[in-house]
């Protein structure tokens, strides 16, 4: 049997404001141009939208066994799923409602999610394997009010005798915290275990997702030439990956000089940040409170952000439907996409660092090249979107090739037999063109014929005609005048 040389296809998951999940993937992962809609999961239920998404794995893009996806739904509730067949494996209840004397708006940020994140390790700490012996991640979430929750999984699902799958899990609340209210966005840093959160009226603040407590809190741009400073508006945030150097800036985006330093290097310091005001702000805990780096980006705030894996690169959304990539080196704006409609909703970048994934209002699934900025694939989902994630995928997910049945004829046998009778119909078409042709000759020249002897009588008897007036007597010119007379006799 022939080896399959082909390599896993790309997947990703698609969700959206009616609270279902689309699955779209590609044949192969060289084929990115034949992605499509392979499934979807759920009815569309308004009352049960989706808020965010979070999908990882212990193994990473090829570790399929380990995948999990959790979803935060408008109400509240999270759900853990199976990022390959959609099976349930647990869910989490909604967090406590507000006082029963709040408001509506309250009642509602009291309970949905503005940060869901996985955490893998002890307990939820991130560093070490789980002390309950499942396979399941913790799950952090925090709401717009300021509640941070971390649960895990109580007792993993046990495999039924016949062979079905497994029971969904059971899940308890192991902390509780709060955070400074109105949460736009949060960002998790699985190597140190550190949860930054960005709020309107609050500035930046890392806390440790093990403990609670406040690590660091960081302070917005310095005044401008009147005086005047940004309301605190964090919309979209972003942890660096660590690097052995760092460098400095003077606050203004004017870089710095750079140098080893092991503090800079270290990770969780470097945080990128996009505020409401349309700005892009650079942090680093080591350096200081003050952001390293801010620079005006459009005119639109920004919505999402994508780091790429060696953290060279970040891609910039905003509300505008701009969607460009940030070079961190040269703290300069390198490279736009255009073709895109609508506020950019969410970007992923594909941990092989070779595709960007962006959705927008406009309904529309996109695959660009990071390296060329060339669009790849174009998918419309019908939905407006709120979330986006590539899945682990191995070669087990490829489509089966199509194989020869017994005594019959293959593919190439099907296209060449296919491409013979084509060619049979334009013969026999050019045939048939060239005896209606020869037909429509000789009829026109019986019509020539014709006409020529209709010419020849014609002249015959125009010829009759005059000689016919030649025979006929001339009046003299005594009888000419004598019928003028008459008339005028008359006339009198």
């Amino acid at each position: 049997m022939q080896e399959d040389e082909r390599s896993p296809p790309v997947r990703l998951l698609y969700a959206d404001e009616l609270g279902q999940l689309k699955v779209v993937q590609t044949a192969d992962g060289a084929q990115l141009g034949t992605a499509a809609v392979a499934a979807s999961w759920g009815e569309p239920d308004k009352q049960q939208a989706i808020d965010c998404i979070a999908l990882g794995s212990t193994g990473g893009v090829e570790d399929t066994a380990t995948a999990v996806l959790a979803v935060a739904r408008c109400s509240g509730a999270i759900e853990l799923l199976s990022p390959l067949t959609g099976a349930p494996l647990g869910s989490i209840p909604p967090a406590a409602p507000a006082a029963s004397g709040g408001s509506k708006q309250q009642q509602e940020d009291a309970v949905r999610v503005r940060g869901l994140h996985l955490i893998w390790g002890s307990d939820g700490a991130g560093n070490g394997s789980s002390s309950s012996g499942s396979s399941l991640p913790a799950v952090l979430s925090v709401t717009q009010s300021g509640t941070a929750r971390v649960h895990t999984a109580a007792a993993a699902g046990q495999q039924p005798p016949d062979g079905g799958s497994a029971a969904p899990a059971a899940w308890e609340q192991q902390r509780s915290w709060q955070v400074p209210p109105q949460v736009c966005c949060t960002a998790y840093d699985p190597a140190i275990g550190r949860l930054a959160v960005g709020c309107e009226g609050a500035e930046l603040r890392l806390f440790d997702a093990a403990s609670g407590e406040l690590v660091f809190t960081f302070k917005g741009g310095k005044p401008n030439k009147v005086g005047l400073v940004d309301k605190p508006w964090n919309t979209a945030i972003a942890f660096l990956p660590p690097t052995s150097t760092s460098s400095g800036g003077d606050g203004n985006g004017n870089a710095g000089n750079s140098g080893s330093r092991d503090a800079a290097g270290a990770a969780g310091t470097r945080l990128l940040v996009g505020t409401n005001y349309h700005k892009v702000r650079l942090y680093d805990s080591a350096a200081g409170k003050r952001p390293q780096m801010e620079m005006s980006w459009g005119e639109g705030r920004i919505t999402a952000l994508a780091v790429e894996p060696d953290g060279q690169r970040c891609w910039v959304g905003n509300g505008q439907g701009q969607l460009e990539v940030l070079d961190l080196g040269t703290r300069r704006f390198s490279g736009a996409i255009k073709g895109l409609a609508g506020s950019a909703r969410a970007l992923a970048v594909h941990p092989g660092g070779e595709v960007l994934a962006s959705v927008c209002l406009d309904r529309y699934l996109r695959l660009h090249s990071c390296a060329t900025r060339q669009l790849l694939a174009k998918v419309y989902c019908k939905t407006l979107p709120t979330g986006v994630a590539f899945c682990p995928t191995d070669a087990s997910m490829l489509p089966p090739r199509e194989q020869p049945a017994a005594g019959g004829e293959g593919v190439e046998e099907r296209r060449r037999r296919k491409k013979d009778q084509k060619r049979e119909r334009r013969r026999s078409h050019a045939a048939a063109e060239e005896a209606e042709e020869g037909s429509g000759d000789d009829g026109m020249a019986a019509a020539a014929d014709q006409d020529s002897d209709d010419e020849q009588q014609i002249g015959s008897e125009e010829e009759a005609e005059e000689q016919q007036e030649r025979r006929r007597p001339k009046r003299s010119k005594q009888h000419r005048s004598q019928g003028g007379g008459r008339r005028q006799q008359r006339r009198q």
